[in-house]
């Protein structure tokens, strides 16, 4: 949980004319001998913007205890506002999985409508979702998985759909704001509202977003603050972002304070290639 309130549907489009694609990478450490890796895929076709991101954290804890998490979100906007958006997760304890599922919300009428895929173990998996073993595989992280999902099939969730009443307009999800929207988030002080997919709880939360000017080579310094239940309800948690003038996010830091303990972390932009 923490994890995923750190990380502040792809269309299918192979009948769609491309205008725009970029793929960015970006590398870091964390606390607990971490490593982070992030890439970032998006692409604009027929006024639509499909943007896919993946983290993949290995660390360890109290020394010994070795986990791998991996997260990722593909969101599609459309006129700015968030249309769908795809969630994998999946996190591991010694090369044994702990959970793996795939979230899909639609924008409806009435909100976010909420599907899910999920198994405990693979024959269980094979059992519920038939149509979707071949993704079960943590080696197939990050490969394409929406245009199987009908086929899983998946289960209707409606206690982890977001009501319309709480989507505010520039609604964004965690992973996307951080590495995607905050690069064109400018030197205005803001609230963003962020949608946490798949909490069945607290699935809303605000985030404080502040300019602290500009710093040599014209990057952009921008901090962001928040409290969440999942976090602690006293302590802020922050994370900074430094922008460059062409819009590419340089660097990253976070650090998301606990009741129990804390966690701290840097990413750097390793290489765009393609079109922002």
């Amino acid at each position: 949980m923490r994890a995923r309130l750190v990380w502040c549907m792809i269309a299918v489009l192979a009948s769609h004319s491309v205008w725009a694609e970029e793929i960015c990478r970006y590398s870091g450490t964390t606390n607990y001998s971490g490593r982070v890796l992030v890439e970032t895929r998006a692409t604009t076709a027929n006024g639509e913007t499909s943007v896919d991101a993946t983290a993949r954290v290995n660390a360890r804890s109290f020394g010994f205890i070795d986990w791998r998490y991996l997260y990722q979100e593909i969101g599609t906007w459309r006129e700015g506002e968030l249309q769908s958006i795809g969630v994998n997760h999946r996190y591991s304890v010694f090369g044994l999985i702990r959970r793996q599922q795939w979230d899909v919300f639609r924008r409806t009428p009435d909100g976010m409508t909420a599907y899910r895929v999920q198994a405990k173990t693979l024959a269980d998996f094979q059992s519920k979702h038939p149509g979707f073993t071949g993704h079960w595989d943590p080696a197939s992280f990050g490969h394409q998985w929406l245009r199987d999902y009908a086929a899983a099939p998946p289960e209707r969730r409606a206690d982890l759909d977001l009501p319309r009443t709480a989507m505010p307009p520039g609604l964004g999800t965690p992973l996307l704001l951080a590495f995607w929207w905050v690069r064109w988030a400018g030197e205005k002080d803001r609230t963003v509202p962020v949608f946490l997919p798949g909490f069945k709880r607290n699935a809303r939360m605000d985030v404080r977003v502040v300019s602290l000017g500009v710093e040599a080579g014209g990057l952009l310094h921008l901090r962001s603050t928040v409290r969440h239940p999942q976090l602690s309800a006293t302590a802020v948690s922050t994370g900074e972002a430094w922008i460059a003038p062409d819009h590419h996010l340089a660097r990253i830091t976070f650090e998301a304070r606990g009741d129990h303990g804390s966690a701290r972390g840097e990413l750097r932009l390793d290489r765009c290639e393609g079109v922002p």
